[in-house]
C-alpha cells in the first residue's frame, strides 16, 4: 500500500473515533416524575415516546417516574388517557424533567373570545360556544357561516340561494325583529364588521344583484383560528346596539416563537346539487298525462269519443321532436368544479410575531352561468415596544368575482326552466347546431340567453385595525384600536336582443352597469385593570370610548339601442333607460364599562353597561343604555366537593339578564323625506317619500339566560341551558290608511317572544396515544310568538299564504285546509273551518275551495334543530364528520302553485310536470293526495295546505378523512408534515319531503333557488 493512501486511512480512521466519541458523549439519560396538573398526584402508565421515532420510549412506574436515553435538541411525546398530550423538548443540560399533564377537559379550557378580553370558559358567565380551527377545517365551501352549520346551540343557518358566494340567513335563539335587522354581529379580531349583502339596486336594477353577493366571502376561512358564537346579554350588551341578534366573533390567526413555518394547502374537486332538485317529467310521461287529461276534459264535456279528441290534440303540447325530446338538465345545469390554493407563512420571537397567507379559491356553480372566484391576502403582525408597550396590525385584502344566474320569475332562470317552464317536447337547436326558439312561433331560448346574457360582481375589500397598548402600571392596560373597513362593488348586466328575461321588454338589447362605495371607520379607545387581591380576589375592570363612522355611495344606470352583442359597455348604448344614485352615512359615539369579580375560582359576578348615541334616530330618543348582569357559582371548587370530585369534575350554575338594542335599518328613518329626480312638465319635480316620525327610538331585546354546567370523570362534558329573550319597542311598518299617500310608516310598536332550551354533549370516547375519538351532540329547542302588535290589532295578513297573530309564530302559513282527495270522482277537497254560531269549529268537507275559510296552519319553525360531530384520530389516519337535522319545521311550494294553479293551465303555456303527478287519482277507490288531471282545470287554490310540506330532515353535512404520512418518511424531503385528505360537503341528505331542499329559505317560502351543493373534495396539505 502506498504511503499516502496509509496517510488517508489514518486520517479517517481518526476522523471516524473523534465524530463516534461525539455522538456517544451526546447521547445521555433524563429522568422525571409525571403528575397531574388538578389532583397533583403521580400518573401510572404514562406513555413517554421520542417524537419523529416513535418505537424508542417509556412508560411511568407505580411511582409516576421514569427513565431515558436521549439526545439534545429531541422532542418528548408524553400521553395518557383522559389528559392532555404534551410535546415537550429535551434540557440542553439539566438531566431532571419533571412532567406536569393538564387534564383533557374540552369545557373547562376553552378560550371565549369577547372582543373586549378574553376569558376561560371556566370563568365565563355568560352563554357562549367557542369552535377552533380544528373543528373547521378542510370544509369546501366559500363562506364562514356555512362552517357553523350544525356545529353549535342555539345557531340556524338558511340561505336564499346555493349559488357560490350567496348571502346567508343566520338566526341567534330564533328571530328577534319584524323590519330592523335580524343577523348577529359579526367581530373580526374585536372590530364590528357588516356581513350581508350589498347592492347597487333599487326599482330600476332589481334585477341588478338580487342581494346574492355575501360580503362575509370575502373571509378566506383558512385565516381563521377560531370562532366564538355570543348568545346571552353578558357579554353581548357591550356592543349594545349591534348585538340585539348575538354575536359572532372571528378571530385569525396570528404567529407565534419559534422557527418559521411555512404551509401549503391545495385541493380541488366537484359538486352536484344535494338532493335531486325538483324531479320532472321525461317525454313519454308527460305525454302520457297530458293525454288523459285531454280524455278527462272530453269525458267531462260529454263528447262522443274522448280518445279520438286527446288523438286529434295531443299533438300540440306533447310532440315528439324530429331530433328526440330534450333534457333540459343537461343542457342548462352541470356538474361543477372546484379549486383552492392557500399558502401562509407564521412565526417570530419573544417580542415580535407575525402570520401571512395567500389564497386563490374558484367555485362554479350548478347552473352553467354561476361561479366565484377570490383572490385573497393577509398579514397580522405584533411588536413588543420596551418593556410595556406593544403594538400590532391585521390587514386584508380581497378581490372577488361572481357570475350569477337569475333565481327570479324569469325565463333565464335555469332552475324555473328545468322544474317548470321546459319540457321535453322543447327543443334548443335545430340540426344544424343553430339555437333556435324552443317552440314554434317563440324567440325562448334559455341556454342561449344564459350563455349571452351576464349578471356580473366584483366586489373589492381592504380591511385593516391597527392597535398600539402601553401598561404603565401593574395590571393596568391602556389601548387604542383604530379600524377602517372599504369595499367597493361593482355590478354589471347584459341582455341580448332575443333574450326572454323578465325584466326585458322590446327588441333592443339591453346593459345596466352600477357601483357601490362602503366604508366604515372605528375608533376604539380603553382602559383595562387586572389584579388579583389576597390571592383569592380577582377584579377586571374597563372603560372605553368609541366612535362609528359609516358612509356609502352608489349609482347604477342602463340604457338599450347597442351597436353590436360585442360592444356591451353601457356607454357604446344611445338611450338612457334609468339612472339613480344617492349617498348616505351615518354616526354613533358609544361610551361603555365592564366589571367582572370572583372570589377564590368559585363565586362569579359581572356587570356592564353601555351607552349608544346614534345619528339615525331623533335627537329626543338618540341615546339608549344597554346593560347586564351575571353570576356564576363554581360548585365544584367547594370543600364539601371533595369527595365526589375524581367523578364530577365539574359542576357550575350560570345566570345572565341584560338589555341589548337594534335600531332602524334605514339611516333616516325618523325623518319625513321629499324625493326628488321627478319629470314635473319638463322640470324638476318631487314628492313626499316618506312620513315623519320624531318618536322613533330604539328596539329593545330583554335577555334571560340560565346555564347548568357538568363534568364527568373528566370525559363527559354536559351543558344545559334556558333563556328567555323579549323584544319590545319592536321596529314595524306600521298599516295606516291610503287617504295618507301612504301605506304604512315605520313607529315602536309590538312585543315580540323566543324561549327554549339547549342542550350540548361532549364526550371523549378514547384518548390514547393511538386512538383519540371525540363526540359532540347539540339540541336546540325554541319557540317564537308575537306577544303584541300596536296594541289594537290582534292579526295582519300578509300576502297570499301568511299570517302575523298575536300568540302565533311571525312565520304562521294561513291558508285553506286541504283535506285529500276524495276517493270516487278525484277532486280536491276541504275542510270548511268556519265558525258557528255557538262558536265550534265547523269541519265538514267541500270540494269548492270558497266554501272553505283560510286559518293559520303550521309555522317555518322547527321544535328541534342541531348537529352530531365525531372526531377520531388513529395514529396517521384523522376521520371526522357531522351530520346536521331538524324536526317540526314546515315550508311552502311557491312554485307547485305556480305550475298547478297559474293563471294559465299547463297546456296553454306548456309547462313540465314534477313527478308526484304520476301519483293522481284515476279511477274510483284510489287513496292519493294528487287530484285528477283534467284539461284546463286547475288542482287545487293557490293558498291551500296542499303546498305545505314538513323540513323534517337529516343530513351528512360534512366528512373530513385525511392520512398523515409517517415522518420518516417526510423529514428526508425537509417537510415537517404532508396530509392527504378527501372532504365533503352534504354529501347525503335523507328528507321528508323530497321536492326540493329541506334547508329553505328563512321565510319558508321556496321557488326556484339554486339547491345547496354537494362537494367533493381532494386535497393534500405540507408544512416545512
Amino acid at each position: 500500500m502506498k504511503t499516502r493512501e496509509k496517510v488517508k486511512l489514518f486520517f479517517l480512521f481518526i476522523f471516524y473515533c473523534v465524530i463516534t466519541q461525539q455522538v456517544f458523549a451526546q447521547k445521555r439519560t433524563i429522568s422525571g416524575t409525571v403528575t397531574s396538573a388538578d389532583e397533583k398526584e403521580a400518573l401510572i402508565g404514562v406513555s413517554i415516546t421520542i417524537k419523529g421515532n416513535e418505537a424508542i420510549g417509556t412508560i411511568t412506574d407505580p411511582e409516576g417516574k421514569y427513565s431515558l436515553q436521549v439526545e439534545p435538541d429531541q422532542t418528548l411525546i408524553v400521553s395518557y388517557i383522559g389528559m392532555k398530550t404534551a410535546e415537550i423538548r429535551v434540557p440542553r443540560k439539566n438531566s431532571v424533567l419533571n412532567i406536569v399533564l393538564e387534564p383533557e377537559s374540552m369545557n373547562l379550557d376553552e378560550v371565549v373570545v369577547t372582543g373586549y378580553g378574553n376569558f376561560t370558559k371556566s370563568s365565563f358567565t355568560g352563554s357562549a360556544n367557542t369552535l377552533k380551527a380544528d373543528m373547521l377545517k378542510d370544509i369546501p365551501v366559500m363562506s364562514v357561516e356555512q362552517k357553523l352549520q350544525g356545529m353549535t346551540t342555539g345557531v340556524n343557518i338558511t340561505s336564499s340561494s346555493g349559488q357560490p358566494g350567496a348571502n346567508q340567513n343566520i338566526r341567534i335563539r330564533g328571530m328577534g325583529s319584524f323590519n330592523a335587522s335580524q343577523e348577529p354581529l359579526f367581530v373580526i379580531d374585536g372590530v364590528p364588521v357588516t356581513s350581508g349583502s350589498l347592492s347597487a339596486g333599487g326599482s330600476d336594477a332589481a334585477y341588478m344583484n338580487n342581494s346574492k353577493t355575501n360580503i362575509m366571502s370575502t373571509l378566506n376561512p383558512a385565516d381563521i383560528e377560531n370562532i366564538t358564537v355570543i348568545k346571552d346579554a353578558a357579554a353581548a350588551s357591550l356592543y349594545g346596539s349591534r348585538a340585539a341578534n348575538g354575536v359572532i366573533l372571528i378571530t385569525t390567526k396570528k404567529g407565534s416563537a419559534g422557527r418559521a413555518q411555512v404551509t401549503l394547502n391545495i385541493s380541488g374537486g366537484f359538486s352536484n346539487a344535494a338532493v335531486d332538485f325538483r324531479p320532472t317529467l321525461n317525454g313519454d310521461q308527460r305525454r302520457e298525462l297530458l293525454y288523459e287529461g285531454l280524455v278527462n276534459y272530453a269525458i267531462d264535456q260529454n263528447m262522443e269519443s274522448p280518445t279520438a279528441y286527446a288523438d286529434q290534440e295531443i299533438g300540440q303540447y306533447a310532440y315528439v321532436p324530429s331530433m328526440g325530446y330534450t333534457d333540459w338538465r343537461k343542457e342548462l345545469l352541470r356538474t361543477a368544479t372546484q379549486q383552492d390554493y392557500e399558502a401562509s407563512v407564521s412565526g417570530g420571537n419573544e417580542r415580535s410575531t407575525y402570520y401571512a397567507s395567500l389564497g386563490y379559491n374558484k367555485q362554479e356553480g350548478l347552473a352553467k352561468n354561476s361561479s366565484l372566484d377570490r383572490y385573497s391576502a393577509r398579514l397580522n403582525l405584533t411588536q413588543k415596544v420596551g418593556k410595556y408597550g406593544e403594538v400590532g396590525a391585521n390587514m386584508m385584502f380581497t378581490q372577488m368575482n361572481q357570475e350569477m344566474n337569475e333565481e327570479r320569475g324569469s325565463a333565464i332562470n335555469p332552475f324555473l326552466c328545468v322544474a317548470m317552464t321546459m319540457n321535453p317536447s322543447m327543443t334548443v337547436r335545430d340540426e344544424e347546431g343553430n339555437y333556435i326558439g324552443a317552440y314554434e312561433g317563440s324567440t325562448l331560448n334559455p341556454l342561449r340567453d344564459i350563455m349571452t346574457d351576464y349578471n356580473r360582481v366584483r366586489m373589492t375589500r381592504m380591511f385593516s385595525t391597527g392597535y398600539a397598548s402601553i401598561e404603565p402600571l401593574k395590571g393596568l392596560k391602556l389601548k387604542e384600536t383604530i379600524s377602517y373597513d372599504y369595499t367597493t362593488q361593482k355590478d354589471s348586466r347584459y341582455y341580448n336582443p332575443l333574450s326572454s328575461a323578465g325584466p326585458k321588454s322590446g327588441s333592443d338589447a339591453q346593459t345596466a352597469k352600477g357601483f357601490i362605495e362602503y366604508g366604515k371607520f372605528i375608533s376604539s379607545t380603553s382602559l383595562n385593570y387586572v389584579r388579583t387581591f389576597a390571592y383569592k380576589h380577582h377584579l377586571d375592570v374597563l372603560a372605553a370610548y368609541e366612535i362609528e363612522s359609516y358612509q356609502t355611495d352608489k349609482a347604477s344606470g342602463m340604457k338599450s339601442k347597442l351597436p353590436s352583442d360585442i360592444l356591451t359597455e353601457p356607454d357604446n348604448a344611445a338611450v338612457l333607460n334609468s339612472f339613480i344614485s344617492s349617498t348616505q352615512d351615518y354616526r354613533m359615539i358609544s361610551y361603555l364599562s365592564r366589571l367582572n369579580y370572583d372570589y377564590d375560582d368559585r363565586y362569579y359576578l359581572a356587570g356592564s353597561f353601555r351607552r349608544d348615541g346614534s345619528s339615525r334616530l331623533s335627537p329626543s330618543n338618540r341615546w339608549g343604555n344597554f346593560w347586564s348582569v351575571s353570576g356564576m357559582w363554581n360548585i365544584s371548587n367547594e370543600a364539601f366537593m371533595k369527595p365526589v370530585k375524581k367523578v364530577l369534575n365539574d359542576l357550575k350554575i350560570r345566570a345572565s339578564y341584560g338589555v341589548n338594542g337594534n335600531q332602524s335599518g334605514s339611516l333616516y328613518g325618523y325623518m319625513g323625506l321629499y324625493s326628488y329626480g321627478q319629470n314635473y312638465m319638463g322640470a324638476s319635480g318631487s314628492y313626499e317619500s316618506s312620513q315623519p316620525n320624531t318618536n322613533l327610538g330604539w328596539e329593545k331585546n330583554y335577555n334571560l339566560n340560565i346555564g347548568l354546567d357538568l363534568a364527568f370523570i373528566n370525559r363527559i362534558f354536559v351543558s344545559l341551558e334556558y333563556y328567555n329573550r323579549d323584544t319590545k319597542d319592536l321596529l314595524y311598518n306600521l298599516p295606516i290608511s291610503a287617504t295618507t299617500g301612504f301605506t304604512s310608516y315605520l313607529a315602536n310598536v309590538g312585543q315580540l317572544n323566543n324561549k327554549g332550551v339547549e342542550f350540548e354533549l361532549r364526550t371523549l370516547n378514547f384518548a390514547s396515544n393511538d386512538f383519540n375519538w371525540t363526540t359532540v351532540f347539540n339540541l336546540t329547542h325554541n319557540k317564537n310568538k308575537i306577544v303584541s302588535l300596536n296594541g289594537q290589532l290582534d292579526q295582519t295578513i300578509e300576502g297570499t299564504w301568511f299570517i302575523h297573530k298575536v300568540g302565533l309564530p311571525y312565520h304562521t302559513f294561513y291558508v285553506k285546509e286541504f283535506a285529500g282527495v276524495n276517493t270516487q270522482n278525484g277532486k280536491a277537497e276541504y275542510y270548511k273551518n268556519k265558525v258557528n254560531e255557538d262558536g265550534t269549529i265547523d269541519r265538514s268537507l267541500t270540494t269548492d275551495p270558497n266554501e272553505a275559510e283560510s286559518i293559520p296552519f303550521k309555522s317555518v319553525n322547527p321544535k328541534v334543530s342541531g348537529g352530531l360531530t365525531n372526531i377520531l384520530n388513529y395514529k396517521w389516519l384523522d376521520l371526522s364528520f357531522t351530520l346536521t337535522y331538524s324536526l317540526g319545521g314546515y315550508s311552502y311550494d311557491k312554485l307547485g302553485t305556480s305550475i298547478e294553479n297559474g293563471t294559465e293551465s299547463i297546456y296553454t303555456s306548456r309547462y313540465n310536470l314534477p313527478v308526484y303527478a304520476l301519483e293522481r287519482w284515476q279511477q274510483p277507490g284510489d287513496q292519493t293526495d294528487v287530484p285528477r288531471f283534467v284539461f284546463g282545470e286547475k288542482a287545487t287554490v293557490t293558498n291551500s295546505s296542499r303546498y305545505i310540506h314538513s323540513t323534517d330532515h337529516l343530513r351528512l353535512k360534512n366528512l373530513t378523512l385525511g392520512f398523515t404520512l409517517p415522518d420518516q418518511w417526510t423529514s428526508k424531503a425537509l417537510i415537517n408534515k404532508a396530509r392527504v385528505y378527501f372532504s365533503g360537503s352534504n354529501l347525503l341528505t335523507w328528507a321528508k319531503w323530497k321536492q326540493y331542499d329541506p334547508e329553505t329559505p328563512v321565510n319558508g317560502e321556496v321557488y326556484c333557488e339554486a339547491p345547496p351543493m354537494r362537494t367533493f373534495s381532494f386535497g393534500v396539505q405540507l408544512t416545512f
